[in-house]
């Protein structure tokens, strides 16, 4: 059994600022009211936080196939120093700008500094306030993103439609964007994409496919887990984020099993806090969420491609959106999230997955304690 406390986890090799967090999670979800209290008390117990385990159906006879929370914030980092390559969209976007794989990227337009504005490699160095209203309404649509963020936390719809402004669907005016983009330090206002013919028949609103991948030696990357997850809920203009986490009853996430040997996709589950429920179609348009990805053979050996370009960075998260300008990379992430890939496929149960994570456990239980002392001092 685990010991859930700070002094615990320092000792088991934590960077401090994951034990934080992890402990922080733990806490919610002890006062939400959302779980069976003895569930929660038995899954906090082997390492997993009650959410995770209500997706996975967590029980003594399953708990050993599946990669824990505990055990995925413990390995952090996975990634040497390189990670901020890929920690935020600027450093990221500009990694790959003027090369073969700037097609992988939404169009940049600009970035807000702390005190200024400044145009991206998207822009046409078209400068300041007038060139952001001219850009925008050249492109029609702008999205906006804090440049750190994750989760879908903070974004924003610019637009320009029918001779006006609007503001997440609300009319404003050239004054009102110049009031919110000043108003926005530290975001990213980059092409606002639209999910492809196949994709938008299931919902219009742009999906997220995470593919991760790990290459340790340098020269093999290797894809070892992935979902797709499709936007819910009435809005469908875009103006609103695709994603809200499942932190109250009522919120679900609708994700899809993705094969990533085939492409294939289908088995769609809306994902609760404390619960599932199947759904093979889409809950707000009522199609079938499944077929097989355009085009997929040639996606992942684009993206093989892209992880030898990035070689010091040996796991990698990537999200796409397929567009019918092709694959869009919203992100890379050095830390992503276990619970969906793990819906449909347990990762410690994986021929693949189960040894790269075992492997990386290892090394961390391998530690003196004193070089455990000195991951707890890592912050980035």
């Amino acid at each position: 059994m685990i010991e859930n406390s700070m002094e615990a986890l320092l000792a088991d090799g934590f960077a401090r600022r994951m034990a934080a967090e992890y402990l922080e999670a733990l806490e919610t979800e002890k006062n939400s009211g959302l779980f069976d209290p003895d569930y929660l008390e038995w899954a906090h117990a082997h390492g997993f936080y009650a959410q995770s385990a209500c997706t996975y159906g967590l029980n003594e006879q399953n708990v050993d196939d599946y990669l824990s929370d505990y055990d995925i914030d413990r390995i952090w980092p996975l990634n040497d120093w390189q990670r901020i390559w890929i920690n935020d969209k600027l450093t990221l976007g500009y990694m790959l700008a003027g090369t073969e794989f700037e097609s992988l990227l939404p169009e940049y337009y600009y970035y807000t500094a702390k005190d200024r504005l400044l145009p991206l490699f998207s822009s046409g160095m078209r400068t300041g306030i007038d060139g952001v209203l001219e850009v925008l309404r050249e492109k029609g649509e702008f999205a906006c993103k804090p440049c750190n963020g994750a989760l879908a936390a903070g974004f924003h719809m610019l637009a320009y439609k029918d001779g006006g402004y609007l503001i997440d669907g609300r009319p404003s005016d050239a004054e009102g964007v110049r009031a919110f983009v000043e108003g926005h330090p530290n975001y990213i206002f980059t092409e606002f994409i639209r999910p492809s013919a196949q994709m938008a028949a299931i919902d219009p609103l742009i999906h997220t496919l995470r593919l991760v991948m790990t290459n340790t030696t340098g020269t093999n990357p290797t894809m070892i887990s992935s979902y797709l997850r499709f936007g819910m809920g009435s809005d469908k203009s875009g103006a609103t984020a695709n994603y809200a986490p499942p932190t109250a009853g009522d919120i679900g996430a609708y994700n899809v099993r993705f094969d990533i040997n085939t492409g294939e996709f289908g088995d769609g589950v809306i994902v609760y806090a404390n619960r599932n429920v199947p759904s093979p179609r889409h809950p707000d348009s009522g199609v079938l969420a499944e077929g097989v990805v355009e085009d997929w053979p040639q996606i992942e050996e684009r993206l093989k491609q892209l992880a030898l370009r990035l070689v010091p960075l040996s796991y990698l998260g990537f999200d796409l959106g397929l567009t019918d300008k092709g694959p869009k990379l919203m992100e890379i992430n050095s830390h992503p999230g276990i619970e969906y890939v793990q819906l449909h496929k347990p990762l410690m149960a994986d021929p693949v997955a189960g040894v790269y994570y075992r492997e990386c456990i290892a090394k961390v239980d391998a530690l003196t304690p004193e070089q455990k002392r000195a991951r707890n001092g890592i912050a980035h």
